[in-house]
């Protein structure tokens, strides 16, 4: 999946490690000096369409982590117990227009943050952050273990055999259900799932 909190590593969901930046660019931010980038980006996105319109529409963009094997070793303890950063550089944002239900629970209409969450036993959620209070607090991405609350989503696990080489996330098109979908992330061998349900 893609995440992480030890500074370099990840869970499947993400941390991009400090060493990425380079040398000079990590001093001129320590001088308060800007750190500039220009990283492409990936867009998962739903949109439906009616009569007079749009009637639903929502997306999540993210930057895409590489897989690297070493992540596989010491998963457990990189991940149980923490909340987890969700892609890399700048936040992963969820923006829907329409209400989503995920495992009974519900997202307004809005603009989100989003991280991951893995308890001491092993279980996944993602979390829907509202971005005023991080705005306010000033809290980049690689802070997101420091983040409190948040909506969560409870998230099925499971190991694959395919392994994704970078973060993926996207929305499944569902064959027996055309007005939901099952949200899927990918990283390595590991698969984070919930279904969408939105409410058009």
């Amino acid at each position: 999946m893609a995440c992480l909190a030890p500074r370099a590593i990840l869970a499947a969901i993400v941390f991009a490690p400090l060493s990425a930046v380079p040398p000079t660019a990590r001093a001129s931010a320590q001088d308060g000096g800007p750190y500039i980038q220009l990283e492409p980006r990936a867009m998962a996105r739903v949109v439906y369409f009616g009569n007079a319109g749009v009637s639903g529409e929502y997306a999540i963009e993210y930057g895409k982590p590489a897989w690297k094997a070493e992540y596989e070793k010491g998963w457990d303890a990189m991940t149980r117990g923490k909340r987890l950063r969700l892609g890399k550089d700048w936040w992963t944002t969820l923006n829907t227009f329409c209400p989503l239900v995920m495992e009974k629970v519900e997202v307004k209409p809005g603009t989100y943050y989003l991280a991951l969450d893995c308890s001491d036993k092993g279980e996944w959620s993602l979390v829907a952050l509202d971005p005023e209070p991080i705005r306010k607090q000033r809290v980049d991405a690689f802070g997101s273990e420091q983040t409190k609350g948040g909506t969560k989503i409870p998230l099925k696990h499971e190991e694959v055999k395919e392994s994704a080489a970078e973060l993926t996330i996207q929305f499944v098109a569902d064959p027996k259900e055309q007005r939901q979908q099952t949200l899927e992330i990918r990283f390595g061998k590991h698969r984070l799932a919930v279904v969408v349900q939105p409410k058009v």
